[in-house]
């Protein structure tokens, strides 16, 4: 009993201050001021020593919910786990205390990052940690479980992302209000109007994807006669009621033209929110109803679904499995990108149309890898999931880099004037110009993250691990997406960064990479251990008989699709090539003409003055 009631308690403070964490780093970036070097001022200050005392707490209930949760998934209590010594024991066969591991790990670098930084790029990598972070118990819990998990999980870490931006953020602008002064009431003002963007999106996706989750894990016939169904309701209502809550009380600052606690933010939001979170731990700590309801199979649990029939394109172009983390991204992608077109269109300004090409065929391959057939066999078969791997980390970067949205934002988006709270513009020009930027766009390191990376993942135990879940498959989505990006941002890079290679040294890079792909693919086609072999057996596809030859046609893929990229990577480097060029000729000879008039108005002032001499 004392397991389990311990668990629960610290299942929410764990939820509770990891939320409060990266709200209150993600309120840091983007409500507070800061100095053109990235200094945080005050407000920033106080936002990331809440986060940093958050992160302290957060550290200190993910260590003690490793060997916690261990003795509760087997039944045992922590005192006689502790005295038996078996805690080293159960964890290993575990998923949950492996999860808090990570969380705990997560936690620890954001509690010194956050105590030694004043800086706002590292206060980025220390929200994208904490983001991380937060995910772990999440994605492994109800919705990675069981039919339909692959979309459960994708909308589960989103909503989770959201709701903790969202949790956190709040309780920071309500610190915020609190110290508010009359020298401070503009950035107050800019402040409230930020949060309540902030939360409205947060709310949004949240509220969209929280029902989705449930869908999937709670039959509709159990949604009033189950606990789990109740408590899902409870949750509901009461982020509903944070919603309108925040919705309302922006309009009335709307109205009244003020801010403050009166006005967009009462109390009862942050009750509403911390309400909920503890709901949502106790509907985590209870297996959901539709794992009760019909036994699973083997496709529902390591796929979430059961393939239909072997690939073709027919299932490719209409077997659509949506992913909300990489698929949403696409459509996020190539919505902002079309408002800005538009919006410098509207303001009179050109953008390239090979730009806009190039950026929205790559979100509509990103799309269609992940989200479509394509992405969905590549969860179940290795030479699929080749050519995703090839698409995202070749082909879609490729596309994504030609389009120049660095570039096309700090067209769109304006500078702050008269000493305003920096911006999403200033934000960029920080990120772009930081040290970091500038080591992750260094030429070794984009190609050692690009190529080394490669081999790391599938000729070691880490492809057989990451292959089981859908999660794992995010994740090396995601890593294959940025490695990619960065390492082509080095040699066809249009947007600004750091000093530039010559093209000839670009191009000789690029030539000497490509090779790796190939020795990748001879090396894929010819080794003798199966790759992810033990989860391939586990599924049996019966299409599949021969799981060396399947792996020999993913090998075969590896190394034949990298040509397609390299020859539009080429093509765009010496066209590139040749605009630099003809600028360098075009400014040499205004230079040229410049020279020439100056030394005739030279010579004809040496002749007036021999004329005058000679008189």
């Amino acid at each position: 009993m004392f397991t389990s009631v311990a668990y629960v308690l610290l299942r929410f403070v764990a939820a509770l201050s990891g939320a409060w964490a990266l709200g209150s780093l993600f309120f840091a970036l983007t409500c507070t001021r800061f100095t053109r070097a990235g200094r945080v001022g005050p407000d920033g200050y106080a936002a990331l020593s809440t986060a940093g005392r958050a992160g302290v707490v957060w550290l200190v209930s993910a260590v003690a919910l490793i060997p916690l949760s261990a003795a509760d998934a087997t039944g045992i209590g922590i005192g006689e786990a502790v005295q038996r010594g078996v805690i080293a024991d159960l964890i290993p066969p575990n998923e949950a205390p492996k999860a808090w591991m990570v969380t705990a790990i997560a936690a620890a670098i954001v509690s010194i990052v956050t105590r030694f930084t004043l800086n706002w790029v590292p206060m980025a990598v220390a929200a994208a940690i904490t983001a991380i972070g937060v995910l772990p118990a999440w994605v492994i819990g109800n919705a990675g479980q069981g039919p339909n998990h692959d979309i459960a999980t994708s909308a589960i870490i989103v909503a989770i992302l959201a709701l903790s931006i969202w949790t956190g953020s709040t309780i920071s602008l309500r610190s915020r209000l609190h110290r508010n002064d009359g020298e401070e009431a503009t950035d107050s003002v800019v402040a409230v109007t930020r949060y309540g963007a902030i939360a409205i999106c947060a709310a949004i996706l949240t509220l969209s994807l929280f029902p989705v989750v449930m869908i999937i894990v709670l039959p509709l016939d159990s949604v009033l006669t189950s606990s789990y169904g109740r408590l899902a309701i409870s949750v509901a209502v009461l982020l509903l009621g944070a919603f309108i809550s925040v919705t309302l009380s922006g309009r009335r600052r709307r109205r009244s033209k003020e801010s403050g606690p009166p006005y967009l933010l009462s109390d009862m939001v942050s009750v509403y929110l911390v309400v909920a979170w503890a709901v949502i731990v106790l509907m985590a700590v209870q297996p959901a109803p539709a794992f009760l309801s019909a036994p699973s199979t083997v496709y529902d649990i390591f796929l979430g679904f059961e393939p239909d029939g072997p690939p073709s394109v027919g299932q490719f172009l209409s077997f659509w499995r949506f992913d909300f983390v990489t698929g949403g991204a696409a459509l996020v992608f190539a919505g902002l990108y079309a408002w800005a077109v538009m919006y410098l269109k509207r303001r009179g300004d050109k953008w390239p149309v090979g730009r806009v090409v190039a950026w929205m065929a790559g979100c509509l391959a990103l799309l269609i890898a992940t989200s479509s057939g394509v992405g969905a066999y590549g969860s179940a078969m290795f030479s699929v999931h080749m050519g995703v791997h090839m698409t995202l980390n070749m082909f879609v970067p490729v596309l994504l880099v030609l389009g120049g949205p660095i570039t096309l934002a700090l067209r769109a988006l304006s500078p702050v004037h008269d000493g305003g709270m920096p911006g999403p513009r200033e934000w960029i020009v920080l990120f772009v110009h930081s040290a970091l930027t500038r080591v992750l766009a260094n030429p070794g390191v984009a190609v050692g993250l690009f190529v080394l990376s490669l081999y790391a993942v599938y000729f070691s135990p880490i492809f057989d691990e990451l292959v089981r879940y859908h999660w794992g498959h995010e994740l090396m989505n995601i890593h294959f997406i940025i490695t990619g990006y960065l390492y082509y941002w080095v040699i066809i890079g249009i947007d600004p960064g750091p000093k530039r290679l010559p093209h000839l040294v670009r191009l000789a890079l690029l030539f000497a990479v490509m090779p790796f792909h190939a020795f990748f693919g001879i090396a894929v086609m010819t080794m003798d251990r199966l790759i992810g072999g033990a989860f391939y057996r586990y599924l049996d596809l019966p299409w599949v008989q021969d799981l060396a030859s399947d792996q020999r046609f993913g090998g075969g893929l590896a190394w034949a699709s990298s040509e397609v990229p390299l020859v539009l990577v080429v093509v765009a480097l010496v066209t590139q090539w040749g605009r630099q060029d003809r600028k360098t000729e075009t400014r040499e000879d205004r230079a040229a003409d410049n020279n020439n008039d100056d030394e005739l108005t030279a010579y004809n002032a040496m002749l007036a003055e021999l004329a005058r001499t000679r008189k």
